[in-house]
């Protein structure tokens, strides 16, 4: 990544050699501010925030440093004093500063784009090309920070199942604020001159409100959902907005020459220490981000110092110079490259001597995009004029996203093909692909081996139950009201022999094709309260009204108590992919008691496998599916916890199905010739259905009041 920002300094700091006073008039200052020296200091601090986000990502396995947060504090700096200078003697043409920008972000960009693209196509499993053509999309037209919030994606460490244009979220970021800034900043300096006052002072006041604002909104989305607010534009606001407040309010400041050097070197130790110290993957932008912002801050505040020991010295060794110069094309070269080669040499994580290769590519290819590719667009830009250069890039980005845009389409048109031929497949030959029922032993062992998996793992993540179509299951979000439950109906109607209500997360939703089948042969209404990421629990005390997660379990809880349900059903522990064992959560079993209590009697499921990786993915890489597998005992405990855990009432049931999903020794991505599972840890609607004659049996023998109906003989009920 790279500072770019209109190439006239910001209010006070000077192009020009170090001591060089900015001469130029502020017609509506109430008070002149100094002119500061310009600061030879931030390019060497833009190499160094850049070698640390390249030197974690290939040799710290993708762990963030804290320099694109760094990054964002220069931009803001940058931007916002040159722009109120220029606004302010009216030379700030909108159409002129974007061309001036976007032409020297575009061209780079484009070009790497275009590189992942191809990338994707040589070395990355086919499941994963329209995701990654969506955000190759998103990238080109600056929002893919949305596209991967709008995925449910989170910031993920290097590896064979992290995006390759992941790194584009923050290029996202900055290129919304290049666009927004501009006229912000001209809005603020026509009010200032409509009532004569400081334009200065009264962009202070905006900036400031707006970055308290941004800070305060970025604590509270992290708290309620941190993967959203990582990649979230007005999360990230305020560490733009530090950067400007600071520009605007450095004339004025009167730090110490001697104090200087201590300021500089501090902030140094804050910026290079802040991977070492932080996962930042998993506390930004909280406040814990404001340690590399703060250190960004102080070396910006510690420069100029006259003292030959301050950090000036360092931060201007040619080194530094060089990968400052390179540092907008390294930044969005060195990650789709470390991805390609994970999935080409099928690795988890990178290897120090592929580390060290990718490096070496990374640099060449920088160098070569920036001398052949950035400086032309710049000198073309000068030869031409901003607002002719920003027309030409517009048609370049048209021309590479309506190319995205046409590729996604026809990746989908063969996806739903290939999706209906499975459908197709699996109802004609049912012998073949008996996914789950393979497992049982009234099933036997002869399942044919020499048939496709179905569904293809290319299509995996369409395989979705019905029922997610309905628009009736909620997302995790923090948007006031969506604490509201809303009712999906999975099977049957309100004249039906027994309500069933399936409660949960997506793990509770994925077991709706096979709840579908059982309720329609028993006559059943089965309904869904469903909310991603939100399993039902029931509080101690108190929780935080802004939490929607929790206030969302507590109307579900009084919504169940009004529906009264013959049944609730719940996954009833958790799996993980980093301890061994499942575990009944202490809150979840809060929630089953108040149902009993309240004499509403709940049936738990176990939850099924999770893997860490892309199984599909897997699947298409490894055709045995022993790669893709699990061992039994990482995943389960030896017993069922629900049947041992503190405060399950007595009254609820317990089903353990796993044995219809894992074998005696393994967890594997293929049953059955059925693929298990369309991503990492959620079942195939395809498979799930596979588990509806295991389901309904299980139910039969632990849940008997379902079927109790004294109205119907027993003989007229349907049987698989």
């Amino acid at each position: 990544m790279t500072v770019v920002s209109d190439p006239l300094p910001p209010s006070g700091v000077t192009a020009g050699p170090a001591g060089a006073p900015d001469d130029r008039p502020l017609p509506f200052a109430v008070v002149r501010p100094r002119a500061s020296a310009h600061i030879p200091e931030l390019h060497g601090l833009r190499g160094l925030a850049l070698a640390l986000v390249v030197a974690f990502h290939l040799f710290g396995n993708g762990r963030v440093s804290g320099g694109v947060d760094v990054f964002l504090v220069l931009s803001g700096f940058l931007a916002t004093g040159s722009l109120l200078r220029r606004a302010d003697t009216r030379s700030l043409r909108l159409g002129e500063h974007y061309g001036r920008t976007f032409a020297r972000l575009v061209p780079p960009a484009l070009l790497v784009l275009a590189a992942t693209a191809a990338l994707t196509w040589w070395v990355l499993p086919r499941g994963t090309w329209v995701q990654t053509g969506r955000e190759l999309l998103a990238s080109a037209l600056y929002y893919v920070n949305w596209e991967m919030i709008a995925g449910q994606l989170s910031y993920g460490a290097a590896g064979p199942q992290t995006s390759p244009l992941q790194h584009f979220w923050s290029m996202s970021v900055q290129g919304q604020f290049f666009l927004a800034w501009p006229v912000v900043v001209l809005l603020v300096v026509a009010v200032a001159r409509r009532f004569w006052i400081s334009s200065r002072d009264l962009l202070l006041v905006v900036v400031g409100a707006l970055t308290v604002a941004s800070f305060v909104f970025a604590l509270t989305l992290h708290g309620a959902d941190q993967p959203v607010a990582y990649f979230h534009s007005w999360a990230r606001f305020w560490e733009l907005g530090v950067g400007g407040f600071l520009a605007l309010l450095l004339p004025w400041l009167r730090v110490p020459h001697g104090l200087r050097p201590l300021l500089g070197w501090a902030g140094l130790g804050l910026v290079v220490s802040s991977g070492f110290v932080l996962d930042g993957g998993a506390l930004f932008p909280g406040p814990w981000a404001l340690w590399p912002v703060t250190g960004a801050l102080l070396v910006l505040l510690g420069s100029g110092g006259g003292a030959a020991w301050g950090p000036r010295r360092l931060l201007q060794v040619a080194p530094l110079r060089f990968v400052a110069d390179i540092s907008y094309a390294l930044y969005l070269w060195h990650w789709p490259l470390l991805i390609a080669y994970l999935h080409h040499a099928d690795l988890d994580r990178v290897d120090p001597l592929g580390a060290a290769a990718i490096m070496a590519v990374s640099v060449a290819l920088s160098w070569l995009t920036t001398k052949l590719v950035a400086d032309p667009a710049q000198r073309f830009r000068e030869a031409v004029g901003g607002a002719r250069a920003l027309v030409a890039t517009a048609v370049a980005v048209s021309l590479v996203a309506g190319g995205a845009a046409v590729g996604i389409r026809l990746l989908e048109r063969q996806d739903a093909a290939l999706l209906a031929a499975a459908e197709a497949a699996a109802q004609a030959d049912a012998r073949s692909y008996p996914g789950a029922l393979a497992l049982s032993q009234a099933h036997g062992t002869d399942v044919p081996d020499d048939v496709d998996v179905l569904p293809a793992p290319a299509v995996a993540a369409l395989d979705l139950p019905a029922v997610d179509d309905d628009g009736c299951i909620q997302e995790n979000v923090v948007n006031p009201g969506t604490d509201v439950p809303m009712t999906c109906t999975v099977t049957g109607s309100p004249d039906a022999d027994h309500l069933v209500v399936m409660v949960g997360d997506s793990h509770m939703i994925q077991w709706a094709p096979a709840m579908a089948e059982v309720g329609s042969r028993e006559n059943w209404e089965v309904l869904l309260l469903a909310r991603r990421g939100c399993r039902l629990a029931a509080p101690v005390g108190a929780v935080d009204p802004a939490d929607m997660c929790w206030s969302w379990r507590i109307n579900a809880l009084e919504r169940l108590e009004e529906l009264r349900p013959d049944a609730v059903v719940v996954i009833g522990s958790r799996t993980s992919t980093s301890e061994p064992g499942d575990k009944v959560i202490p809150a979840e079993a809060r929630a089953w008691r108040q149902l009993a209590d309240a004499g509403i009697r709940v049936v738990t499921l176990r939850d099924n496998p999770r893997f860490g990786f892309q199984v599909p993915a897997c699947v298409e890489q490894h055709a045995d599916g022993l790669a893709c597998a699990r061992a039994r005992a990482d995943v389960y405990s030896p017993v069922n916890p629900v049947e041992e855990a503190e405060g399950v009432p007595d009254s609820a049931v317990h089903l353990d199905l796993t044995r219809y999903i894992c074998g005696d020794q393994l967890c594997q991505g293929v049953v059955g010739n059925v693929l298990i599972y369309r991503d990492d840890n959620h079942m195939t609607a395809t498979y799930a259905g596979t588990l509806a004659r295991p389901l309904h049996n299980a139910l039969r023998v632990k849940a008997p009041w379902l079927f109790v109906d004294p109205m119907k003989p027993p003989a007229v009920r349907t049987r698989f």
